[in-house]
């Protein structure tokens, strides 16, 4: 992947208040390469008012997935969308969030694990959103 160029960048510094993040990435990419013009609207091609995205993984499955909080389950056994509004008068604590395929697969325990791990590192240091390993790496043995 080459660098991004000085007018994506400062494109997506506008626009974005966390940079760097995938979101922002994407957008300065996308400017780059003469895509979009910066502060113009992404047009999306409508088919049946189904939204389509050019096949193949990556940033497009990424962005295309439906992400869920697997800290804050509801009572029947589904997941809760991620994110919260507003983390200083929010109730809920820090989300841990995966795709809702991954999470599904996911045993009781993985999932506790994952969301103790979370929480239990300093959030936003450095304004920076905290990586947590979603599954615990296997110690090997010599």
């Amino acid at each position: 992947m080459g660098k991004l160029c000085p007018k994506g960048k400062a494109a997506a510094k506008r626009k974005f208040d966390v940079y760097p993040s995938a979101y922002a990435n994407m957008y300065a990419s996308a400017v780059c390469s003469g895509k979009i013009k910066p502060g113009g609207k992404k047009k999306k091609k409508k088919t049946g008012g189904i939204i389509q995205l050019k096949s193949g993984g990556g940033l497009r499955k990424w962005v295309s997935e439906k992400w869920v909080d697997i800290g804050a389950p509801k009572k029947d056994g589904k997941f809760q969308p991620c994110g919260r509004k507003n983390a200083k008068t929010s109730k809920r604590k820090y989300p841990k969030c995966v795709p809702l395929a991954k999470a599904k697969r996911m045993t009781a325990g993985q999932r506790k694990s994952a969301v103790q791990r979370k929480r239990a590192k300093a959030q936003g240091v450095g304004g920076k959103p905290t990586f947590v390993s979603t599954f615990k790496k296997k110690k090997t043995t010599a």
